[in-house]
């Protein structure tokens, strides 16, 4: 019975310090907030429920439909983890449809911001060799 006691008594006392453990900080160069499991869970809702990859290309390379996410200079923002939430969330700012009309993406509509932010921490992940767009005075940036 004092063995059953000591035993149950430890193994609460090792529950209370894993549950008082700090969580495990973000892998080194992903933004604050942002883990591994996310991006991974994005790249799951980028090629899934998403349909990312239908416009912007499966490996995120671009379409007629789409901007490549992977290079090239970002035309409407900074390519901050901020900004492409913000993008997922509320896309196609300034994109427009070969007619002239406003194109919206889908990832709006069929993701919750949990999963915008996944999205989102997907493509922050892919598109590291992307660039800030061109200064307005004419200048490229670095």
């Amino acid at each position: 019975m004092m063995r059953a006691a000591i035993g149950l008594t430890l193994g609460i006392a090792l529950l209370a310090c894993r549950a008082a453990r700090p969580p495990a900080p973000a892998p080194a160069g992903l933004p604050a907030g942002l883990t591994a499991a996310d991006t991974a869970a994005g790249n799951r809702l980028f090629h899934g429920v998403g349909s990312c990859g239908a416009c912007h290309g499966d490996a995120g390379v671009g379409t007629a439909d789409g901007p490549a996410l992977v290079d090239g200079r970002w035309e409407l923002g900074d390519g901050s983890y901020e900004w492409l939430v913000h993008m997922t969330r509320h896309g196609g700012l300034g994109v427009r449809e070969r007619g002239g009309d406003p194109r919206a993406m889908r990832g709006p509509t069929v993701l919750d911001s949990v999963q915008t932010r996944q999205v989102a921490g997907y493509v922050w992940a892919i598109s590291r060799a992307r660039r800030e767009p061109r200064s307005t005075s004419g200048a490229a940036a670095p």
